[in-house]
């Protein structure tokens, strides 16, 4: 007894860490999370991000009596606002944790709590899903190796600070969990849990549209080729998807809506295929599973094509990108400089490698890992899902470069497996046991950032910060919020603030369905001050805000020489405008009427 007993105490702590580590890595990650933010000055903040701040608008009208369904934005774009394509199902947790708390401490503090701590519930998903993946597909080993790495890419993850309420962050947590349950298909709960999962990503936001096909597709298709094993799995994973999609469209979509193809969001399109498509799966699981894989591939076919015809008859130009149908002008002048939806190459163009390996750097890693071993036939079918889903974000992140951050996700697991197997000693001499710190290291984004900046010019100054001092955007919403109520016209990325510190409505902001608003805004910057005051009227824009110092500003002064801007900013200031107050380099003009 007393010679097995110091053993026990030895194997106390490692033991402990094994079984819960989930809740070791969330604990983590969250307090890492809090001392960035706190370090930073931000907690308690709403998050720097404009759709962070735009979400909080969104949270706050419906706190204060706005309809659950009405998702029009009152005071952004023209006249009769804008109809908004974010899912209630976010803001539903903000509005209950306010709810809950506002009478005991008021509806602003409890708004803070709400939106500094609901990011951090969200890591929850995110952990939780790598560490049961992590069980999956190893032992202690890749347990452990997926816990240090899912923390070095989000230790200090900008989309799980405190405050950053944006929709991503719980998508990825929730594909992220989606991926991890399909890893064991022999159990139904986990299978079901991965379908629910997956429909409720799909109705938060159309952007991981892709994602979601691509897993349901891959669980299609590992049941058409296994059959009777799958069978069980297959067919919970698409009744759950298929419920759960049901439900979200019924609780988010008002009933005159019911028939219209928003395509950008939550609608009838998505709702009868992946109904349908769920429920004719599931049928076609449970009638042909003990069937030749032929008949099992004829049926997914058949699945394939009710799904197919069901988007052709009922929203056909939703197989188009929904920003197509923006203004040549709106693509080019406003689109083309958005920063999150620029190509990832972007960085690579201007001699930012730095940038460039940090987002594209993890995932091609762990791309080229899961491929390895699927080569291998070492855990075929999992490595395949994760090849699936990292050449998905890798294409997605050279469209838009949002999307890296998707991939610096799947990725831990992948690379997890990949260097236990070298530190087993797995594949001999091809990949020495002792290179798997390296591969660690390689594995992390920050390491590929440090490796890209050895090799990259020295930083410029970042001109949006500078901007944003010179500027002085808080002491410019306080100028303006004292105006009596109108419109304003201001750079693209001051919306989301003019919304939720002033009073006023702002004509033009970083949100595809505010088109109107778009042209009309940017009409204005580039007309010459003779064609832009018209402009400006059939806008009924009360006030124009210029700095300067703004990079929109500049840029449109450049790129129209003779138009408003350029003219403001060369101190040729039209008689029609009035400076009415001015907060930095901030100056906040008057229209005239006449």
């Amino acid at each position: 007894m007393r010679g097995r007993f110091p053993m026990t105490v030895r194997h106390r702590p490692a033991q402990f860490a094994e079984q819960h580590a989930g809740l070791l890595l969330s604990a983590a990650v969250i307090t890492s999370l809090l001392i960035v933010s706190l370090l930073s000055g931000r907690f308690g903040n709403i998050g720097p991000d404009g759709d962070d701040v735009m979400r909080l608008v969104q949270v706050r009208d419906l706190l204060n009596g706005q309809g659950w369904f009405d998702l029009v934005q009152p005071r952004l774009g023209s006249e009769g606002g804008t109809l908004m394509h974010w899912s209630r199902l976010v803001d539903l947790p903000m509005v209950a944790i306010a709810n809950s708390l506002s009478p005991f401490i008021g509806q602003d503090a409890a708004l803070r709590i709400a939106y500094t701590f609901w990011p951090l519930i969200s890591v929850l998903i995110g952990t939780c899903a790598l560490v049961a993946g992590a069980r999956a597909l190893g032992g202690r080993t890749v347990l452990l190796f997926a816990c240090l790495l899912g923390f070095a890419v989000l230790f200090r993850h900008f989309r799980f600070l405190p405050g950053a309420i944006d929709h991503h962050n719980i998508q990825l947590g929730l594909l992220m969990l989606s991926a991890s349950c399909l890893l064991v298909r022999e159990h139904a709960l986990a299978m079901a849990l991965g379908g629910a999962a997956l429909a409720l990503a799909a109705a938060i936001g159309a952007e991981v549209h892709l994602f979601v096909v691509l897993v349901a597709g891959f669980v299609a298709l590992d049941w058409a080729i296994t059959g009777e094993p799958a069978q069980r799995g297959a067919a919970v994973f698409g009744a759950s998807f298929a419920a759960v999609l049901t439900a979200t469209f019924l609780a988010t979509v008002p009933p005159l809506d019911y028939g219209v193809a928003r395509c950008d969001a939550h609608d009838s399109v998505t709702l009868l295929a992946g109904l349908t498509g769920g429920v004719a799966f599931a049928l076609a699981v449970q009638i042909t599973s003990q069937k030749s894989m032929a008949l099992r591939f004829a049926a997914l076919a058949n699945v394939g094509a009710i799904c197919a015809a069901l988007v052709m008859v009922t929203g056909p130009q939703c197989l188009a990108n929904p920003l197509d149908s923006l203004s040549v002008q709106a693509r080019d002048l406003w689109l083309a400089r958005v920063d999150e939806a620029r190509p990832t190459v972007v960085y690579l163009r201007s001699g930012q490698l730095d940038e460039f390996l940090f987002r594209l750097g993890t995932p091609l890693a762990g791309l080229a890992a899961a491929a390895w071993l699927a080569w291998r036939r070492d855990q075929p079918r999992a490595q395949l899902l994760f090849v699936f889903l990292l050449t998905a974000s890798v294409l997605l992140s050279l469209y838009q470069t949002r999307f890296y951050v998707f991939g610096q996700l799947f990725a831990v697991l992948p690379l997890a497996v990949f260097a236990a197997r070298v530190e087993a000693g797995r594949f001999g001499a091809a990949v020495p046991r002792l290179s798997y710190p390296f591969l660690l290291l390689l594995s992390v984004p920050t390491m590929w950032s440090f490796a890209g900046s050895a090799f990259s010019p020295p930083p410029a100054p970042r001109a949006d910060l500078q901007a944003a001092a010179a500027c002085n955007p808080p002491a410019a919403y306080a100028a303006l919020a004292v105006l009596p109520e109108g419109r304003v016209l201001a750079p693209a990325t001051d919306a989301p603030n003019i919304l939720l510190s002033t009073p006023h409505s702002a004509l033009y902001g970083h949100y595809h369905r505010n088109r109107a608003g778009i042209d009309a805004a940017l009409a204005i910057f580039i007309s010459p001050p003779d064609t832009a005051w018209p402009r400006l009227a059939a806008a009924k824009v009360d006030y124009l805000m210029v700095c300067p110092a703004d990079i929109d500003m500049r840029f449109f002064a450049d790129y129209a020489p003779d138009g408003l801007v350029a003219h403001i900013l060369a101190g040729d200031v039209p008689k029609w405008l009035a400076p009415v107050v001015s907060a930095g380099a901030t100056t906040i003009y008057r229209v005239k009427a006449d």
